[in-house]
């Protein structure tokens, strides 16, 4: 096959992936609920400001050295940028959640330069408490929403529990069988029954006749 025809074959699947590039909008800005988005923007807002302290006033306490540790670095690569907006908002489901606690995560994002500008935000809370930031991160890339998945790491340890409790079954069966076999060979392959013959019996009176 030559060139030619190779390009002529992926034309199509090359114009699929461009008109796709081509449809991509840049996501809108949304509105927060008002029991997320004040404590969300005010934080982002003052990770740009270099405000720490007002930062730190929205921040969970479990979170608070990791926020004494990236305050300076982050405040230096979003001061320059254009304000960043919410862009996505996405609770937890209740099923990966305990019965008291819930979790959202908002994507900021700005563009300038041709180039984005991204935070991530998670809020937390306990029953009907105020949300508190536990977890945040910058970055250059393209702002998706956040997608929730299961844990499945606790089902890793019935998975192999399932898996060696059918290998031991599996190795008993075999040991099983093959002293059945060495054992009693008969009962696995019983000897064929000893053919009986009749003996011919003769008379010598038969014998005078003749």
């Amino acid at each position: 096959m030559d060139f030619r025809t190779d390009f002529l074959k992926r034309l199509p699947l090359l114009f699929l992936f461009l008109l796709a590039a081509c449809s991509w909008n840049e996501p809108d800005v949304i509105e927060l609920p008002k029991d997320i988005g004040p404590t969300s923007d005010a934080f982002v807002a003052a990770l740009q400001k270099g405000d720490k302290a007002a930062a730190e006033r929205h921040v969970a306490p479990t979170a608070r050295d990791e926020l004494e540790q990236q305050f300076p670095i982050e405040y230096k690569s979003l001061k320059t940028e254009p304000k960043l907006s919410p862009r996505f908002i996405t609770y937890k489901p209740e099923g990966l959640t305990g019965p008291e606690d819930s979790e959202v995560t908002i994507i900021y994002a700005a563009k300038g330069d041709g180039t984005w500008t991204t935070a991530e935000v998670r809020l937390f809370r306990l029953r009907d408490e105020p949300y508190e930031v536990d977890y945040w991160k910058v970055s250059n890339e393209t702002p998706v929403a956040k997608a929730y998945s299961p844990d499945l790491k606790p089902m890793f340890g019935l998975f192999a529990g399932l898996a060696l409790a059918i290998v031991v079954l599996g190795v008993l069966t075999i040991a099983i069988v093959l002293w059945i076999v060495r054992r009693k060979p008969h009962v696995v392959a019983p000897e064929a029954a000893a053919e009986r013959r009749v003996a011919a019996v003769t008379t010598r009176e038969a014998l005078d006749d003749g």
